[in-house]
């Protein structure tokens, strides 16, 4: 393994599952989505110390934040309340948005003048960030869901992680024009991914390639020009993938397990895989359940955000600097900075 971790420091505050979790891009903030109708803002530039900040306008469930990519002051935030919302981090108010169903999936533009969404529907949907206005809607077949969506780097479109309820149950991922001009998502092409659902997807930096991951435990790299599989990653996890993420650099992928509480048995960890080689660079050991995961946009620091304590869970090996170990009401943050091999 490369390697190896240096810090792990737990925040805490949340009392249900996080849903979601990003860093700004400045790198200096980590924002949160969960359960408990909350969104929460967290200071870690120091790695050491997460000042808080709540943000509960949001009446129901919060499932997903997004940053601007650019203005490190902005951030989307969606809700089962049909809600997104639009944050001044700086003035802690938000100007709501209005959808037709409950949200679920969001996502910036490179740009930052467009927000992308999916709701329950199995609707995407475009917002103009420049009017607050919806501009173009694409609706799945009755069959399909959409688990998790993202940009490419250009802008010019979406890839879906797509589900299908069939008893063939391929998964699937689809390829959506955006034509913001035009105000049109077109579907352009669909790739089988997976024998089974496709459950999150994430893009590299450099837009060269993108990675699936499947409720049957398999994640594989894909080549983003030609739409070919190149390898497996992140090999070591077994359960359903239920998020992936790519490294600021492109160095490394890192993935975990959508584990159902009630599994008490499954191994609760992240593997951290090299790109190059589909090597495993590093582990995590996790103490509770982790749900979603995001590389810091400079560093090899990786933010993740978990379920609810189980009984099973031991508090007492974090290593925090707020909480000392936490309790098994509030549902932790981790911070996790990685040094290479050697100190370097």
């Amino acid at each position: 393994m490369t390697l190896t971790k240096k810090d792990e420091v737990m925040l805490t505050g949340h009392t249900k599952v996080i849903q979601d979790i990003g860093w700004s891009c400045d790198g200096k903030r980590l924002a949160t989505a969960s359960g408990d109708t909350s969104a929460r803002v967290w200071t870690v530039d120091t790695h050491r110390e997460g000042r808080e900040l709540e943000l509960k306008d949001h009446t129901q469930s919060v499932e997903g934040v997004s940053w601007h990519p650019k203005q490190a002051d902005t951030l989307a935030s969606i809700s089962t309340d049909k809600n997104i919302r639009i944050w001044d981090i700086r003035t802690k108010k938000s100007v709501p948005i209005l959808t037709p169903e409950e949200i679920i999936n969001v996502c910036y533009s490179p740009s930052g003048n467009h927000i992308a969404i999916s709701d329950k529907n199995e609707t995407v949907r475009l917002l103009d960030c420049r009017k607050n206005k919806i501009i173009a809607t694409y609706a799945l077949p009755a069959s399909f869901w959409v688990n998790e969506l993202v940009w490419t780097q250009t802008g010019e479109a979406l890839l879906l992680a797509n589900g299908r309820q069939s008893s063939l149950e391929k998964g699937l991922v689809d390829i959506v024009k955006v034509d913001t001009t035009a105000g049109e998502l077109t579907p352009v092409h669909s790739v089988v991914s997976a024998a089974a659902n496709c459950m999150c997807i994430t893009i590299a930096p450099s837009n060269q390639y993108f990675a699936t991951g499947s409720y049957d435990g398999i994640s594989c790299l894909w080549d983003t020009a030609n739409l070919t599989c190149l390898r497996p990653c992140c090999t070591t996890l077994e359960e359903p993938i239920g998020s992936l993420a790519f490294s600021h650099d492109g160095t490394y992928i890192a993935g975990s397990c959508d584990i159902e509480p009630r599994n008490t048995t499954a191994r609760k960890v992240i593997d951290v895989s090299e790109v190059s080689n589909g090597e495993t660079a590093a582990r995590v050991d996790c103490k509770a359940i982790p749900r979603k995961i995001s590389w810091h946009p400079s560093q090899h620091v990786l933010a993740y955000g978990c379920e609810k304590y189980s009984k099973d869970d031991d508090l007492g090996r974090y290593d925090s600097s707020r909480s000392g170990g936490g309790s098994r009401s509030e549902v932790p943050v981790v911070v996790v900075t990685f040094q290479h091999r050697g100190g370097g």
